[in-house]
C-alpha cells in the first residue's frame, strides 16, 4: 500500500516519548494506527525519519536473528518485528519497522525509510524475499551480514587496541616530562654554571622544540580524529575513509578482505533470495566501501546486464582477487553461484581473521619496542644531564 510517510511524537500505555516515521493514505489512517499499537499520538507532519542515535550494530545483528527465528516460526511480521527489537538500543527502532508494517507498508520500504540502520543491500534482501515469501531466509541472511560486520569491527579494533594504548600511554608521558620535569631540570644545571655536553644541547633543543609545537600537533591530531569520527556518520564520509584505509599498509589488506566478505556474502544472500544476478552485484558493490572498489564492481554488474559472464566481467575491472574470481567462475559453470558465493565469503572471512591476529602480533611488540626505545633515550639523556651537574660540582 502507498502512502504518505509521516514523523510522529507519541507516548506508549507507559508514558515514554517515542518517536519515528510511519506510513499511511492520510493523517488521519496514521494516527488511528498509532492509536492500534498502544500510542497516544501527540503530533503527526509528513517527512522522513527524524534525527535520532543510530541501533548498536551488535544489537541489530541480534534483533535480525531474532526476527528469523520468529519468522522461522510463523509469526505475524508486524508481531514479530516488535518482538524482535528486544529492550536494548534495537528496540524503538524495529517497534518503527512493526508500526509501518501494520499501517500496510511493505517492510522492505520501510527499512528504506532508516538509511543510517540498514544499508541498500539489507532492504534489498528483504525485497527479494517479499517476491519469493521467504522473509525468514532474507532475516536469518541479513543478520549473518549484520554479524559478520561487527566480527570485521572488533577483530580491526582488537588488533590495533593494544598499540594504540601504548602510543597514546607514550605521547601523554612525554608531554608530561617534556612540559614539566625537564624545564624544571634545564633551570637548576644552567644555575650551576655546568658545562653542556652536546647530548643535553641536544637533549634541551628537542625539548624546546616539542614544548613550543608539540601542543598544537596534539591538537591537530584530535581535530583529525574528531573529524574522522563525524565523517563515519555520513556516505560519503564513509568512502573517504575506506579509501585512504585501504592504502595503509598491514590494516588495507584486511580492510580489502573485510569489504570482499561484505560483498560476496551479500551477493550469495541476494542471489539465493531470488533477486537477479545483475541487480544483486550492483546493491552488494555499495558494500564496498572504498570507491574504487565500488565503481568497479557496479561496472561488472552493468556488464552482467549487457549479457557479460560475470567471472568475466569481475577479471576485467582488474579490482577483484583471482580467489573470488574463481569461485563466481565455478559457480557459473557449475550452476550454484549463490553457495559458492556464500563460502567465498566465508574464505574471505577467515582470511581477516587470519590478517588481524598477524597485526596484532606485530603491531603490539613494535609498539613496546618503540615505547622502550623513547624511555631508553630519555633516560640516557637525562643521566648525561646529571654527569654534567656533577662534573661541574667537581
Amino acid at each position: 500500500m502507498s502512502g504518505t510517510v509521516f514523523r510522529y511524537s507519541a507516548k506508549d500505555a507507559a508514558g515514554k516519548s517515542r518517536s519515528g516515521v510511519i506510513s499511511a493514505p492520510s493523517e488521519a489512517e496514521a494516527a488511528e494506527a498509532l492509536s492500534r499499537s498502544g500510542l497516544t499520538p501527540l503530533a503527526l507532519k509528513p517527512g522522513g525519519a527524524p534525527r535520532r542515535a543510530r541501533a548498536k550494530l551488535d544489537d541489530r545483528a541480534a534483533a535480525m536473528r531474532r526476527l528469523a527465528s520468529l519468522l522461522e516460526a510463523k509469526a505475524p511480521l508486524d508481531r514479530a518485528l516488535k518482538l524482535a527489537g528486544g529492550s536494548d538500543s534495537a528496540e524503538d527502532l524495529f517497534a518503527d519497522l512493526s508500526l509501518s508494517i501494520a499501517a500496510g507498508r511493505p517492510l522492505s520500504a520501510a527499512m528504506a525509510d532508516w538509511p543510517g540502520d540498514f544499508s541498500e543491500a539489507e532492504a534489498a534482501l528483504f525485497t527479494a524475499g517479499e517476491t519469493t515469501g521467504a522473509l525468514d531466509r532474507s532475516a536469518d541472511a541479513a543478520a549473518t551480514l549484520l554479524e559478520r560486520r561487527s566480527s570485521g569491527r572488533r577483530a580491526v579494533s582488537s588488533a590495533l587496541a593494544y598499540p594504540a594504548f601504548v602510543v597514546i600511554a607514550a605521547i601523554l608521558a612525554l608531554a608530561v616530562f617534556i612540559g614539566f620535569a625537564q624545564p624544571r631540570f634545564q633551570e637548576v644545571l644552567l644555575a650551576t654554571g655546568a658545562k653542556v655536553s652536546p647530548p643535553t644541547a641536544w637533549f634541551f633543543w628537542i625539548s624546546g622544540i616539542l614544548r613550543e609545537w608539540g601542543g598544537l600537533a596534539m591538537l591537530m591530531m584530535f581535530a583529525a580524529g574528531i573529524t574522522a569520527f563525524l565523517m563515519s556518520f555520513s556516505a560519503a564520509g564513509k568512502r573517504i575513509i575506506a579509501n585512504f584505509s585501504l592504502k595503509l599498509p598491514l590494516i588495507g589488506p584486511l580492510l580489502a578482505d573485510r569489504a570482499f566478505e561484505s560483498f560476496s556474502g551479500a551477493l550469495g544472500a541476494m542471489l539465493t533470495g531470488g533477486a537477479t544476478l545483475p541487480e544483486a552485484a550492483r546493491l552488494s558493490s555499495r558494500l564496498l566501501g572504498a570507491t574504487q572498489l565500488e565503481d568497479a564492481g557496479l561496472a561488472a554488474a552493468a556488464s552482467v546486464d549487457r549479457g557479460e559472464a560475470y567471472s568475466a566481467a569481475l577479471r576485467s575491472t582488474g579490482a577483484f582477487p583471482e580467489t573470488l574470481v574463481a569461485f563466481v567462475e565455478i559457480g557459473e559453470e557449475t550452476g550454484a553461484l549463490a553457495p559458492l558465493l556464500t563460502r567465498a565469503g566465508a574464505h574471505f572471512g577467515q582470511e581477516a581473521e587470519a590478517r588481524a591476529r598477524r597485526l596484532s602480533a606485530v603491531a603490539a611488540p613494535a609498539a613496546t619496542a618503540v615505547l622502550g626505545l623513547l624511555i631508553g633515550v630519555g633516560a640516557y639523556l637525562m643521566m648525561t644531564a646529571v654527569l654534567d651537574v656533577y662534573d661541574a660540582a667537581l
